[in-house]
């Protein structure tokens, strides 16, 4: 399996065999391979798609658990129902950046449920754009990754579609 997420229109994805993971996040849509940190941009925790984002919520993408928050709260290991693990991360354009209010709604080993707001932070105290990142951990066993849409909605849009093999 590729560690690269490819561009397919959704109209051309067969959905008896795929997931739908909804955007966590509100942005414009890039590849992962335009990520500023090695870590994402050459997928070495697995395939992924980050976006720049323009709102300051985060949104659980499917129902499952918030197994883990990390780095405080720049970072968030979800399990969906079905077993799918992925990591949300934000990071900057800049080192010196950091979000001084983030607010955590949920704690580690909290129930999440699809659209539900988990965190949130205050986009107006940065000085350049932040990236979420979406990356899958176990996608081993899965087959191909999809992205639809250049500009997504927290909540609302399909970030990411995971096919089976």
């Amino acid at each position: 399996m590729t560690n690269e997420v490819q561009y397919l229109p959704e109209r051309s994805l067969r959905k008896a065999r795929c997931m739908a993971i909804k955007s966590p996040f509100t942005g414009r849509v890039k590849s992962i391979s335009e990520h500023p940190e090695p870590f994402f941009r050459f997928a070495t925790l697995g395939p992924g798609i980050s976006v720049e984002l323009t709102s300051h919520n985060i949104i659980a993408p499917f129902d499952g658990t918030l197994l883990q928050v990390k780095n405080a709260g720049k970072e968030y290991i979800l399990q969906a129902k079905n077993g799918l693990k992925v990591l949300l991360n934000l990071s900057f354009s800049s080192v010196e950046e950091h979000i001084n209010h983030t607010n955590i709604a949920k704690l580690n080993g909290s129930k999440i449920s699809q659209g539900e707001r988990f965190a949130y932070f205050d986009l107006r105290e940065l000085s350049s754009p932040m990236l979420g990142t979406l990356c899958v951990l176990n996608s081993q066993h899965l087959g191909p990754l999809y992205y639809s849409l250049s500009q997504v909605t927290a909540g609302v849009d399909t970030l990411l579609t995971v096919t089976k093999k």
